[in-house]
């Protein structure tokens, strides 16, 4: 049977992670309840849906020795590093570079990846770099440059669509010398959010399971 869920005390980390990503998640997830399947030592599975049934955004918690899985419906992740991946997770925040380290394999959906472009990233490094460079030509060299970027690079119609041709747009561009060296060095791209989602269900799923078991007579 699944068990409400009342809201949990959880101290704030330090630092904010991925708030727009936090808000959206709590708000799936506020009529959620828990239904402990299996309870065996490192042997669990623990599911969490909505209580009135509805089949959006649940999700499973899986572990067995070395592994924990979350499958659902956001997707499909297995994590290993210690022989019991629940205390390991429950670190009080979602660290998600440390935990991507330990990410074993995903669903295969088409085009999913933990991580994916971000336009922003990539508009702010051609700015900047602009900005930082500029003072060592002439007014009108630096003018023509900038309006080749916003025309081949930046402008609302010819931004990238990914990583792949970011690089190639940089490594093709060259304005009367004015070129990028070693584009393949630059990351554009930012943690996916239905992996950050998944990220912040994992953490938020261990924490009301141990508060449960801590309300056990």
């Amino acid at each position: 049977m699944t068990r409400p869920l009342p809201p949990l005390a959880i101290k704030a980390p330090r630092v904010n992670y991925h708030p727009k990503v936090l808000e959206s998640f709590t708000g799936d997830t506020d009529q959620h309840g828990m239904n402990i399947l299996l309870d065996q030592g490192v042997y669990r599975h623990v599911r969490f849906q909505k209580e009135s049934g509805s089949s959006m955004y649940w999700f499973d918690l899986i572990t067995t020795p070395g592994l924990l899985t979350i499958n659902g419906d956001m997707g499909t992740y297995t994590f290993s590093r210690e022989h019991d991946m629940f205390p390991w997770f429950n670190s009080g925040y979602v660290n998600e570079g440390y935990w991507s380290q330990k990410l074993r394999a995903s669903d295969h959906r088409p085009n999913h990846s933990i991580r994916e472009f971000d336009d922003d990233t990539f508009r702010r490094f051609v700015i900047e770099d602009f900005w930082e460079r500029r003072v060592d030509e002439s007014p009108v060299f630096a003018a023509a440059v900038w309006r080749a970027i916003k025309d081949e690079l930046i402008g609302v119609y010819v931004l990238p669509d990914d990583q792949r041709e970011a690089i190639e747009k940089l490594d093709q561009f060259d304005c009367g010398g004015w070129t990028y060296s070693e584009p393949w060095e630059h990351d554009f791209t930012k943690p996916d959010y239905t992996y950050l989602w998944n990220l912040h269900a994992i953490l938020w799923g261990i924490q009301r399971y141990y508060a449960a078991k801590e309300e056990q007579p």
